[in-house]
């Protein structure tokens, strides 16, 4: 028996030192994925050095997500999409803005990668997805290779309001005749 892709929420991280580059990355995204349903405030994030190089100082991260829901098997496609983005709002050969595609349902946050690592499973030639957060006894879980702001208490209690608002709006759906 075949089983379809279930529908979840698209989440989209936007790394950057400066907000009018990511407001434009925001305007892009809507055009590609439909209107907004939420976009963070500036998130805290941890100067690593590794994209401040190319992007700047200081760096702050926003979420943003869709009220359209997507197919989980789109990620990869998704993913590509983000890094067309990426390349075309760079100047002089480097991103003002880093943008990268997760999955939300109830269960887990998964995120999209162009990099090789020995915990992500390959979605497409060049592409990895990765088992970032895990949804287990009433909150976020972080696993040993989560990303440290996505471990912070903060950032999980961000996810399990939009984790909330995915569920609600599966349940909305389906008293309305939809096939969530």
């Amino acid at each position: 028996m075949t089983q379809t892709s279930p529908e979840v929420r698209l989440v989209v991280s936007l790394l950057a030192a400066s907000e009018p580059a990511r407001s434009g990355a925001v305007r892009r995204l809507a055009q590609d994925f439909g209107p907004l349903d939420y976009l963070s405030r500036p998130l805290a994030f941890d100067q690593t050095g590794y994209y401040a190089a190319e992007m700047g100082r200081p760096l702050t991260r926003r979420l943003v997500s869709f009220r359209r829901l997507v197919p989980a098997h789109a990620l990869a496609d998704i993913k590509r999409a983000c890094q067309t983005l990426e390349a075309e709002l760079s100047q002089d050969g480097r991103r003002l803005v880093n943008v990268d595609p997760g999955l939300l349902c109830a269960h887990s946050l998964v995120l999209a990668s162009g990099k090789r690592q020995g915990h992500r499973l390959a979605l497409a030639e060049g592409l990895w997805a990765e088992l970032t957060l895990w949804y287990h006894h009433g909150e976020y879980h972080p696993l040993p290779w989560t990303y440290p702001d996505y471990a912070e208490v903060p950032m999980r209690r961000l996810l399990q309001a939009l984790r909330a608002r995915y569920l609600w709006q599966l349940k909305e759906d389906r008293a309305q005749g939809g096939t969530p």
